[in-house]
């Protein structure tokens, strides 16, 4: 192009008030509307769904229901389960009679959670962590803790790869809620033989109807009291890090899969934890 038509180009024109108008007050409306109609659809559809892929499926693993009999005579158990498996916890432990305690981001994904959860009778905590500061509340662990401490019998479900991951990287905040509440471990599992996966980073599973679906559960596992040192707290999480990693191993090779490469124990300190 010549110096002469370069010198010729005009700038981009700024939006005309109309175009402002629209995308400022008008484009705001119409998502804040199909939010809050999502946040009341998506749920009972979820539900339906749910209903059809565990009436048509056959579902092993029945003494998971265990759970219960363990958060009695501790007065409550901390679960832990990667997030691959997070779409089946709220209808999977409803289903087996368990009420779970767990935690939803704030923002309006956070709030089609809720709802989601409580359709299943469960109790939610918002405030999950979160790259985005409309999602993430200050105190969440705190109050988490505080409720273990003062109510009996809670099962307290955290995935605790999420909500960002990385994948089959545990966090440790699980760890501190069962020490501070004086609380067991337990790990949980939910697989099926056939799924979908959804192009989330988690890869999240979608179980299909007319399927095979197993429950897990491995513990209780007590906090140690080394792991109020720095150090001990680590060691302690490598060990229930590579035990949720072998218990999800077992899975995928019980159901004729092959794991995820990604799906690796770790015998040494993880700096992104």
């Amino acid at each position: 192009m010549s110096q002469t038509k370069q010198n010729d180009a005009k700038p981009a024109s700024a939006p005309g008030p109309i175009a402002r108008f629209v995308r400022e007050r008008i484009r705001p409306m119409f998502s804040q509307r199909l939010a809050k109609l999502a946040a009341f659809v998506v749920p009972h559809l979820y539900m339906a769904y749910m209903r059809l892929v565990w009436a048509t499926s056959r579902v092993e693993g029945l003494d998971a229901a265990e759970l219960k009999v363990w958060a009695s005579e501790h007065k409550g158990v901390v679960c832990i389960l990667w997030h691959e498996e997070v779409f089946t916890v709220a209808y999977g432990y409803y289903w087996l009679g368990i009420r779970i305690h767990t935690l939803a981001s704030l923002g309006e994904s956070g709030e089609l959670i809720t709802r989601m959860l409580e359709l299943c009778n469960a109790v939610v905590f918002r405030g999950g962590s979160s790259t985005g500061q409309a999602r993430r509340r200050e105190g969440v662990l705190e109050d988490l803790i505080h409720h273990m401490k003062t109510t009996d019998e809670v099962t307290l479900g955290l995935t605790v790869d999420g909500s960002k991951g990385p994948p089959y990287r545990m966090k440790s905040g699980a760890i501190v809620v069962a020490r501070e509440a004086d609380r067991p471990i337990a790990l949980v599992r939910t697989w099926y033989k056939r799924c979908v996966r959804l192009p989330t980073w988690d890869r999240m599973a979608v179980p299909l109807p007319f399927n095979r679906i197993r429950y897990y559960l491995r513990g209780p596992y007590f906090v140690p009291a080394t792991a109020k040192t720095a150090e001990g707290l680590e060691a302690f999480r490598i060990e229930l890090d590579n035990a949720l990693i072998d218990l999800a191993a077992q899975s995928y090779a019980d159901l004729g899969q092959s794991p995820p490469p990604n799906l690796t124990r770790r015998d040494e300190p993880d700096p992104t934890v």
